[in-house]
């Protein structure tokens, strides 16, 4: 049989490495590089750090729009400034586009009714559960929802979701996980060094997170908190009144973001990673600590649920100090257990390693393209 030559594919993402800034960003950059080593053709339009387009032919070709006018305008990329740039610098037209980003939607579907592109996005969460306000970011959401031809949600928690506040898009859903790539060998810290990462908002569950330490350094007069991530100043101000108040303030250290490679070589120096979230699409954290073999202790809010359990991490049943603070303590408890939770854990985050994920992705790709593409 004659072997077609695989899809080529112009993914659409605002965050792509070194402009990282949360999973979105992680998942676009790993998965388009996985990818890119199956012999799929990657050319990736993103976001500019400074003020002017940037093009780089190396191994994967990247062109970089500023988000500034004539560009960008109220959270948006402008679809024909876009297409013009996309005519100017790259040089062959895609067999499919790839969305990660909202702000590339409308840019995205005109391409598709102008050239007949299929339009594939990954919904990494969903917005109008982050704000109550019918907000621009929802708009532009449910215009990207209706005009793909194929949705991909990371778990079936996040496909339901989806289902109930738009039944018609619930034939083009398809699930597929996020993937992981091991840093470390483990970590031989004290138990008491904890770890949070994630964005700095309320589902997370920080706030009993920080009211779980006065009970923990009861029990143990050295523990430690150190957080990672962005978020509001308000916010921040208020959980560091919250710190000040319970008397656990020298406790905790602010680091703000990082870039994801030092968020990946900062969990060996843990004991354990925490992640108290109410709720989550799928949570990269949470499986980058199981690769990592680095105790986890966690909840199982919505995607959570699809891969963290008893065997394989300590699990908080209840998102509020009490509970937070008496899972932590009982890791503490048993390290004998939690030795061979870390184990086990190893052993589900090998079942996510990039490779396996891509491969899934490109199938698809090949599907809703027509391409036939190289068999692996």
């Amino acid at each position: 049989m004659e072997k077609a030559s695989p899809p080529r594919v112009w993914v659409m993402t605002a965050e792509y490495e070194p402009l990282i800034i949360g999973g979105l960003g992680t998942v676009a950059t790993e998965l388009t590089k996985a990818l890119n080593a199956l012999h799929v053709n990657m050319n990736i339009v993103t976001a500019s750090q400074t003020r002017r387009i940037q093009i780089n032919h190396r191994n994967i070709t990247l062109l970089r729009i500023p988000k500034t006018s004539p560009y960008y305008k109220n959270k948006s990329y402008k679809s024909k400034h876009v297409r013009r740039l996309i005519a100017r610098y790259l040089q062959h037209r895609p067999d499919l586009i790839h969305v990660h980003s909202l702000e590339f939607a409308k840019a995205a579907l005109a391409l598709k009714r102008k050239y007949w592109i299929p339009v594939c996005y990954t919904c990494h969460s969903l917005a109008s559960m982050e704000s109550k306000k019918r907000s621009h970011g929802v708009k532009l959401q449910e215009l990207l929802l209706r005009g793909a031809d194929r949705i991909i949600v990371p778990s079936h928690w996040l496909k339901q979701q989806i289902r109930r506040r738009y039944a018609k898009v619930s034939s083009k859903i398809n699930v597929i996980p996020n993937g992981v790539t091991t840093i470390s060998t483990g970590s031989k810290a004290p138990a008491y060094k904890l770890l949070f990462v994630g964005r700095i908002i309320r589902d997370k569950g920080i706030e009993a997170l920080i009211g779980a330490l006065p009970y923990l350094s009861r029990k143990n007069r050295r523990v430690q908190l150190t957080i990672v991530g962005k978020g509001s100043h308000k916010y921040q101000k208020r959980l560091k009144s919250i710190a000040k108040k319970r008397g656990v303030a020298s406790r905790i250290r602010w680091m703000g973001p990082l870039p994801h490679s030092k968020v990946q070589r900062l969990y060996s120096s843990y004991g354990a990673v925490v992640v108290p979230s109410k709720r989550e699409s799928f949570c990269l954290v949470a499986l980058e600590a199981m690769a990592n073999r680095v105790p986890l202790v966690s909840s199982r809010a919505g995607g959570l649920r699809e891969f963290v359990n008893k065997n394989n991490a300590q699990i908080i049943r209840n998102v509020n100090s009490r509970t937070i603070g008496r899972a932590i303590y009982k890791m503490w408890k048993h390290p004998k257990k939690i030795r061979r939770r870390v184990a086990n854990a190893k052993l589900v985050a090998s079942r996510y390693h990039w490779r396996n994920i891509a491969i899934r992705y490109k199938r698809l790709f090949v599907s809703v393209s027509g391409r036939r593409g190289k068999n692996h």
